[in-house]
């Protein structure tokens, strides 16, 4: 199981204690769990028993609890509270905005136990009449179980990339002469995948026994079998000879639309390299993330080469350490920055309003500033710059004063609260904020999570011109469960002259590494290098932020 599978373990143990009304204080030590396992970068296989109980708010129960799942998969008190509650139940503990509270009202007094059930009571209006409830809350629950059910059986990028990497470890120990490789929208970067596909060699009876390693065949076909992995995820294999591996590697590959172009052209023609492959055709070779742009968009090779490349990142721009919400001090993402080739680093720790993030009064301001240029002192080759993620309040004002905000490097302005408005109060109050002369960079400007929370409606026409008029960035923030902003929106930003900043908002040292996934999206985008802020040196960096001021 990943790090982040085993959080939401706890996650879940602590709703479903909370709806039989169990203990409150194991109820909030499983949820303080959740909160700090969730941001740890090791995988939790790799700790000792005494390792894990020295993580702050990690006893020994938990910790026990941490080595069975990662042993077994399963976690015997989770699965004890899992047989006393239907499964339609647990179900609707996923709606969001409707607690554990209401959940156990709606399963007691009413006798819902399914989404589709509570889905019929609201168009009974059955929810309005129940106390505590109302109109609203209605309305939010139908909302809910919608978003809950068209992403069923989705997957995000990381999760099932994660496991597509096991399957194949075991497939090569199966039959060691066999390659594997991942195809499909996976391969393409998909953020919200519905399977994991794999191109492999391996002969069919080799690769029945993976029933061995716990996944399930559903359909075995002559081209393909499809498979359930650990009940985890849905798989995909495609068969092919070594022969034709570069052709049936692009095919699978896809997506149809993109494999159309090759029609008049015979697939089985192979080449030593998949770049080589495009010249029987005539096509501009596109790495495997840009196969999806839609040719409308008029890009040419000249115009794919100046893209957005890993390479190009410079410095890392919003990040979080142990003065808010982070896991890692300030020296220790500093040192995992310069690590992976970055020469300067942006901490953006949370602003005084966010206090569920442990957000930063004035004192502790003062504190980091001091830590930091202690830091630069006797750092080579490396700068830490004075950054915050500042909370956008229900206004659209910044949750500091001028006399603090003056004295950041750069602010990055977000939205952390009050997601529940129409597109005409979100455009409005993230516009007040970019129209805020200290803010530099609008922050994953629509709240979005990534098969869990839809995010608000912004006009982004509106938005994007406030942001060239007021010499703003926008953030993509490259958090693989946010990828906001959505590429879509790129092309827009480019033509207006508008900087994309591709940002981690990582919470560990390994969470930098995130910014490859925002790289992707930004190719997606088709994001060119001139365009992307935090390929700018530290002083044109700098360069950039002062100009707001001048």
């Amino acid at each position: 199981m990943t790090n982040k599978e085993i959080a939401l373990s706890f996650d879940l143990l602590a709703r479903i204690m909370e709806l039989h009304q169990e203990n409150p204080f194991k109820i909030r030590s499983y949820q303080n769990a959740y909160l700090v396992l969730r941001k740890m970068d090791k995988p939790f296989g790799e700790y000792t028993l005494e390792e894990l109980m020295e993580i702050k708010g990690i006893g020994e129960a938990i910790a026990e609890k941490i080595q069975s799942l990662v042993r077994t998969g399963h976690m015997p008190t989770l699965d004890k509270y899992l047989t006393q509650t239907p499964p339609g139940v647990v179900e609707m503990l996923k709606l969001q905005g409707l607690g554990p509270k209401k959940i156990e009202i709606i399963w007691k007094e009413l006798g819902i136990e399914s989404p589709g059930e509570l889905l019929y009571a609201c168009t009974e209006n059955r929810l309005v009449e129940l106390k505590g409830f109302g109109e609203k809350t209605q309305q939010k629950a139908i909302e809910a179980i919608g978003f809950l059910q068209s992403n069923q059986g989705k997957y995000l990028f990381t999760q099932a990339s994660f496991h597509a990497n096991q399957i194949i470890e075991k497939t090569n120990a199966l039959q060691k002469s066999s390659r594997s490789i991942v195809t499909g929208p996976l391969r393409r970067g998909v953020f919200v995948v519905e399977r994991a596909e794999i191109l492999t060699t391996c002969e069919k009876p080799e690769l029945a026994r993976l029933t061995e390693f716990g996944l399930q065949w559903a359909f075995q076909g002559d081209s393909y079998w499809d498979g359930i992995w650990n009940e985890l995820l849905a798989v995909r294999f495609h068969f092919v000879d070594d022969a034709g591996w570069i052709s049936r590697l692009v095919e699978t590959t896809g997506p149809e639309t993109y494999i159309e172009r090759f029609k008049d052209i015979d697939l089985r023609l192979d080449s030593l390299a998949e770049e080589a492959f495009f010249i029987a055709p005539g096509l501009p070779y596109l790495s495997p993330e840009l196969r999806d742009i839609p040719e409308s968009y008029g890009y040419n090779q000249v115009h794919l080469d100046q893209l957005v490349k890993p390479q190009d990142i410079r410095g890392v721009i919003h990040c979080h350490s142990t003065f808010s919400d982070g896991i890692h001090s300030l020296a220790e993402m500093a040192v995992a920055a310069k690590q992976m080739g970055y020469s300067y680093m942006v901490i953006t720790d949370h602003s005084q309003a966010a206090v569920y993030a442990k957000g930063m009064n004035p004192d502790r301001l003062y504190a980091q500033w001091e830590e930091i240029d202690q830091l630069n002192q006797t750092a080579e080759d490396f700068y830490l710059l004075k950054g915050i993620e500042c909370d956008i309040l229900s206004d659209g004002s910044l949750d500091y004063s001028t006399e603090i905000l003056e004295k950041f490097d750069l602010v990055i302005a977000s939205i952390h609260s009050g997601f529940q408005m129409d597109e005409e109060r979100a455009t409005r109050r993230m516009i007040k904020a970019i129209e805020n002369p200290f803010t530099h960079i609008i922050g994953h400007p629509t709240g979005r999570l990534l098969l869990t929370r839809e995010g608000y409606p912004l006009d982004f026409v509106k938005i994007i011109d406030a942001c060239k008029a007021n010499q703003v960035a926008i953030e993509l923030n490259a958090n693989p469960q946010r990828l906001d902003l959505h590429y879509s929106f790129i092309p827009r930003c480019v033509d207006q002259g508008v900087y994309v900043s591709i940002n981690p908002d990582a919470h560990n040292r390994s969470a930098i590494a995130d910014i490859s996934y925002g790289v992707i999206a930004a190719r997606k985008g088709l994001l060119p290098k001139s365009r992307c802020l935090n390929t700018l040196s530290k002083d044109e960096l700098m360069k950039f932020c002062k100009k707001l001021r001048i």
